[in-house]
Protein backbone atom coordinates (compact mmCIF):
# COMPACT_ATOMS: atom_id res chain seq x y z
CA UNK A 1 0.00 0.00 0.00
CA UNK A 2 1.38 3.65 -0.90
CA UNK A 3 1.86 6.29 1.73
CA UNK A 4 -0.66 8.37 -0.21
CA UNK A 5 -3.64 5.40 0.33
CA UNK A 6 -2.78 4.63 3.58
CA UNK A 7 -3.63 8.08 4.59
CA UNK A 8 -6.64 8.14 2.25
CA UNK A 9 -8.37 4.92 4.22
CA UNK A 10 -7.36 6.20 7.50
CA UNK A 11 -9.60 9.58 6.38
CA UNK A 12 -12.34 7.69 5.10
CA UNK A 13 -12.43 4.86 7.27
CA UNK A 14 -15.30 4.65 10.43
CA UNK A 15 -12.68 3.96 12.95
CA UNK A 16 -10.69 6.00 15.02
CA UNK A 17 -6.57 5.34 15.83
CA UNK A 18 -8.18 5.12 19.29
CA UNK A 19 -10.09 2.54 18.24
CA UNK A 20 -13.32 4.77 18.50
CA UNK A 21 -15.90 5.40 16.12
CA UNK A 22 -15.22 8.67 13.76
CA UNK A 23 -16.97 10.21 10.87
CA UNK A 24 -15.62 9.55 7.39
CA UNK A 25 -13.79 12.58 6.00
CA UNK A 26 -12.87 13.43 10.17
CA UNK A 27 -9.23 12.49 10.94
CA UNK A 28 -10.18 11.75 14.23
CA UNK A 29 -13.02 10.90 16.72
CA UNK A 30 -14.51 14.08 18.71
CA UNK A 31 -12.73 12.80 21.92
CA UNK A 32 -9.16 12.80 19.99
CA UNK A 33 -9.62 16.01 17.69
CA UNK A 34 -10.41 17.64 21.07
CA UNK A 35 -7.35 16.35 23.04
CA UNK A 36 -5.07 18.03 20.23
CA UNK A 37 -3.53 21.42 20.21
CA UNK A 38 -4.99 24.08 18.20
CA UNK A 39 -2.39 24.01 15.31
CA UNK A 40 -2.53 21.10 15.36
CA UNK A 41 -6.31 20.50 15.02
CA UNK A 42 -5.76 23.02 11.99
CA UNK A 43 -3.08 21.53 9.54
CA UNK A 44 -5.70 18.11 9.48
CA UNK A 45 -7.61 20.22 7.17
CA UNK A 46 -4.65 21.11 4.84
CA UNK A 47 -5.30 18.73 1.75
CA UNK A 48 -3.24 14.95 1.14
CA UNK A 49 0.15 15.81 -0.37
CA UNK A 50 0.18 19.47 0.93
CA UNK A 51 0.50 18.25 4.61
CA UNK A 52 -1.84 16.58 5.68
CA UNK A 53 0.37 13.06 6.13
CA UNK A 54 2.77 15.33 8.38
CA UNK A 55 -0.04 16.70 10.29
CA UNK A 56 -1.85 13.35 11.11
CA UNK A 57 1.43 11.68 12.22
CA UNK A 58 2.25 14.40 14.24
CA UNK A 59 -1.72 14.41 15.91
CA UNK A 60 -1.28 10.68 16.13
CA UNK A 61 2.31 10.51 17.84
CA UNK A 62 1.26 13.67 20.58
CA UNK A 63 -2.65 11.69 21.02
CA UNK A 64 -0.32 8.07 21.82
CA UNK A 65 2.33 9.87 24.07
Amino acid sequence: MTDRLFYLKELTSNECQCGRHKSPRNSFCFHCYSDLPNHMQKDLWLMLGAGYEEAYDSAVHYLNS
